[in-house]
């Protein structure tokens, strides 16, 4: 014969609301926060801020008393598209950043193959949207590749290369000099 027991706990939990001394509120204006920082870098990360070259100061423009600062030489906060600390390495550099949109050994020529723009030393490539064909597109490091630009059999999904494009013509004859005769036996 088997016993079974059982018992029962029982817990009681008492909760008590502690209420907390009333305190103000402090609510701090972002725009005093440009006031200190002490580098371009550091200041234009802020997109309220701006970096005073002359003076060596960032300040807000949008604060009355910096509303006519430094105005002959102030660089602002831009939105390249890219990384916070990108913007504003780009903005602080003033485009003196080193052109990275050649691809190595190329020095003439239009810039991001002639696909995109060149910002900040960067390459964007442009969309190149057709309503066509929406899946169209343009990418790489200096824009040089694509998903349209090889036509034929041996063509899938890309990317394919700009420089490694053939036309049908010219894979004919490499496939010609590629065959070899073979003797019979």
């Amino acid at each position: 014969m088997l016993k079974f027991s059982i018992y029962v706990y029982l817990f009681c939990l008492s909760f008590e609301a502690v209420t907390s001394v009333s305190r103000k509120s402090f609510l701090m204006d972002d725009r005093h926060v440009c006031i200190v920082k002490t580098s371009c870098l550091e200041c234009l990360k802020l997109s309220h801020c701006s970096w005073c070259e002359t003076e060596n100061k960032c300040f807000s423009k949008k604060l009355p008393s910096f509303e006519d600062f430094c105005s002959n030489s102030t660089i602002d906060h831009i939105d390249y598209n890219m990384s916070i600390q990108e913007n504003a390495e780009c903005s602080c550099s003033k485009g003196e950043v080193k052109q990275r949109c050649f691809p190595p050994g190329v020095t003439e020529g239009p810039a991001c193959s002639g696909r995109g723009t060149c910002v900040c030393g960067q390459c964007v490539c442009k969309p190149d949207y057709d309503h066509e064909f929406p899946t169209k597109m343009v990418m790489g490091e200096y824009c040089e590749f694509d998903n349209f630009s090889c036509d034929g059999p041996k063509c899938n999904e890309g990317p394919y290369s700009l420089s490694s494009v053939q036309t049908p013509a010219a894979e004919t004859d490499a496939a010609k000099k590629a065959e070899v005769d073979i003797p019979a036996s």
